[in-house]
Parts: structure tokens; C-alpha cells; sequence
């Protein structure tokens, strides 16, 4: 069986940033925070403070029509990337994190589209969307105040209701 559509999706777009070694020179392996994989509590809530940049995909919102037209259920999500500079200073950190993750996201549509579920490919649309690059946000910042968002994206996926249907 093939792996869930999200996590194809997830994986992949963690895949153009590791791949990009501008990127990977900025955020350290341990400053990836990732809500996938083999750690069931990627947080580092005790980080120190020079432990930084920190850089996490989220998985943000979720809109299903399950029947979307007469023979396609389609899922729009929202992935937006996120970063703790550590450092109040938009030069000193985020900005060359932003910029590296802008260029290793280059070719996120083609690597986004060719991926395949139930041996058919499934994003029909991927479209980078605004984010607000800020200071304040409380759930993130773990007693910090440098999370700050990054980039976004809205991926569009189309499934068959044929495939769709619960295996019996």
C-alpha cells in the first residue's frame, strides 16, 4: 500500500530542504523539527537559546470535499513552514533562513505533482500563499519570542471516489 497522501506531501517538501546544501548549512540536523517519522515528541520545549534557527513544517488546515464532483473527492491542505531565529533581528537569522528556504523550495510544484497515490498521481495544484512574518506567537515560541512564519503552501489533491471507497 502506499504511503498516505499528507505524508507524501509532508516528506517531499522536507526532502527539497534537506537537499539544498545552502539550507542544510543554516539549520542543523537537530533544529529540524519534525512531526513525522520515529519521534513521537519532536519538540525540543528545553531548548537553550542559542540552539537556533529551529525550522518546522505544520501541517495548518485541511479542507475535504469528499464529493467534490460526480467521480472525484478533493482535499485542499495547507503546509506552512515555520522558524525560530532566536534572535529578535531579522538580519541576523531569519531573513538568510528565509532566503535559503525560498531558493530550496524553488521546484516544490513538479516535486509535489509527481507524486502518485493508488499508482495515479494526485496533486492537481500547488500554490505558495502569503504568511505574516512575526514576532508573537505564544503556542509556538516556548518561552521565546522568534517563531515567525516563513512560507506557505496549498496543495490540491484529486482521488477517484472509486479509490476512495473503505477496502472490504
Amino acid at each position: 500500500m502506499d504511503q498516505d497522501p499528507f505524508t507524501q506531501v509532508y516528506d517531499a517538501l522536507w526532502a527539497l530542504l534537506e537537499a539544498d546544501e545552502n539550507w542544510t548549512a543554516l539549520v542543523k540536523p537537530a533544529n529540524r523539527i519534525k512531526f513525522s517519522g520515529p519521534n513521537p515528541s519532536p519538540r525540543k520545549d528545553e531548548a537553550l537559546s542559542s540552539d537556533f534557527p529551529e525550522v518546522r513544517i505544520a501541517a495548518t488546515w485541511l479542507s475535504p470535499q469528499l464529493n467534490a464532483d460526480s467521480s472525484n473527492s478533493r482535499v485542499t491542505a495547507r503546509f506552512e513552514i515555520q522558524a525560530s531565529s532566536g534572535d529578535q533581528r531579522f538580519d541576523a537569522v531569519l531573513f538568510p533562513v528565509l532566503w535559503e528556504t525560498l531558493r530550496a523550495l524553488h521546484g516544490y510544484r513538479a516535486a509535489l505533482m509527481a507524486l502518485a497515490w493508488d499508482g495515479r498521481p494526485f496533486v492537481l495544484r500547488a500554490q505558495s500563499r502569503d504568511i505574516s512574518i512575526s514576532i508573537g506567537q505564544p503556542d509556538l515560541k516556548r518561552g521565546y519570542r522568534y517563531w515567525s512564519g516563513v512560507w506557505a503552501c496549498e496543495v490540491e489533491m484529486w482521488f477517484p471516489m472509486a479509490s476512495m471507497m473503505p477496502v472490504e
